[in-house]
């Protein structure tokens, strides 16, 4: 959860007050530092005239060039009923400022709470959450601009193929000869199921592409009795088929759990994903936006694709970015997940009927 605290260290290496002036704002309050599940780069909660903003490092992309289409795709999106927290113009008309080797976003505080699983209405948010990708990716059909799209190498199949070679070395270095032989096995099983996977998306005629939101997960929403009350974090968004987002908001929505008091995502169930989490994701979804023929039987295959990275940044990201060697009880928790991991491409097969009947 978004919690404010000391600002002191970064005022000694930033004048706030000049990134403040750029943004032509001389009255403002400081109300301390933000602390935020998904990123490390300054956040400062500020109050200007009565209202709550986040003074924040634009992260960057990870193409360069990203942010003018971000910041247009957002407007858009704004216009269209999507409720993306809006940004402060500089006087120039500009959303960034820009000093030394530092660009900053003046965005409006997002209203609402954070998505946790065990709360009572998060059944009730699972659908919210589809319900409102189904509104973007229809808003989205109609934006006007021009198509940015990632490079070549950067495409699904390159990602995964470079997260699981990072898995394979990972597992060459660790010295511990469990770990090492679990991961081993997880990244086999995936890279045997990729090419067919990759080859079943290719096959089908007609996919919708545009450009997608490219985060959709749990922690960039916001939630109120009405529903999704914010949406959060374009800085991925890019030209792409529409069934990998789905298969993304999917996976975050009914395969993670997601808690306030554990930095570490873990899965949701013991085996897959939950099914009455993933039925109110996709029938949510599916009455806003159904799928064209033959693209809900390759939900799963979309599924295969984004799974590995999303589990390396998920369930298994403290074997790969933990600073200290894994150890002791924490060894234990770190095979069960490895199991749940590598049981989901079998899963994932055992389900794609039942998968492609709940989305339509």
């Amino acid at each position: 959860m978004d919690e404010p605290e000391s600002a002191e260290a970064q005022e000694d290496l930033l004048d706030l007050d000049a990134i403040m002036r750029a943004f032509g704002v001389e009255a403002w309050s400081n109300l301390g530092l933000v602390t935020t599940p998904q990123s490390e780069l300054l956040s400062l909660l500020v109050e200007i005239e009565g209202r709550r903003y986040i003074l924040k490092e634009r992260p960057e992309g990870l193409i360069d060039g990203d942010s003018d289409h971000r910041y247009r795709f957002q407007r858009f999106l704004q216009l269209a009923g999507i409720p993306l927290p809006p940004v402060w113009l500089t006087p120039q008309g500009e959303p960034v400022v820009t000093i030394g080797e530092d660009s900053f976003e003046l965005q409006a505080w997002a209203e609402g709470e954070l998505f946790t699983s065990a709360q009572p209405s998060s059944l009730a948010w699972v659908a919210a959450a589809g319900t409102m990708l189904g509104q973007l990716h229809q808003a989205s059909r109609r934006y006007p601009g021009v198509e940015y799209r990632w490079p070549s190498e950067v495409q699904p199949g390159g990602l995964v193929q470079g997260w699981l070679n990072l898995a394979r070395a990972r597992a060459e270095e660790s010295e511990i000869h469990a770990l090492a032989a679990a991961l081993s096995t997880w990244v086999e099983q995936w890279e045997a199921v990729l090419p067919a996977a990759m080859m079943s998306i290719g096959a089908v005629r007609g996919l919708p592409e545009f450009h997608i939101h490219g985060d959709y997960y749990a922690l960039n929403l916001r939630f109120g009795t009405e529903g999704v009350s914010a949406v959060l974090g374009l800085h991925a968004s890019r030209w792409e088929k529409r069934l990998l987002e789905l298969a993304y908001g999917l996976f975050s929505f009914s395969a993670l759990e997601w808690r306030l008091d554990d930095p570490l995502t873990r899965p949701l169930v013991k085996r897959g994903f939950d099914p009455e989490r993933a039925r109110l994701f996709l029938e949510a979804y599916g009455a806003i936006y159904p799928p064209v023929p033959h693209e809900a039987e390759a939900l799963v295959d979309a599924l295969t694709l984004i799974a590995p990275i999303a589990t390396i940044n998920g369930p298994l990201e403290d074997i790969f970015f933990a600073r200290e060697e894994l150890e002791g009880e924490i060894i234990d928790d770190v095979m069960e997940r490895l199991a749940w991991a590598t049981s989901l491409p079998t899963w994932l097969q055992r389900v794609r009927r039942s998968l492609a009947e709940m989305w339509g």
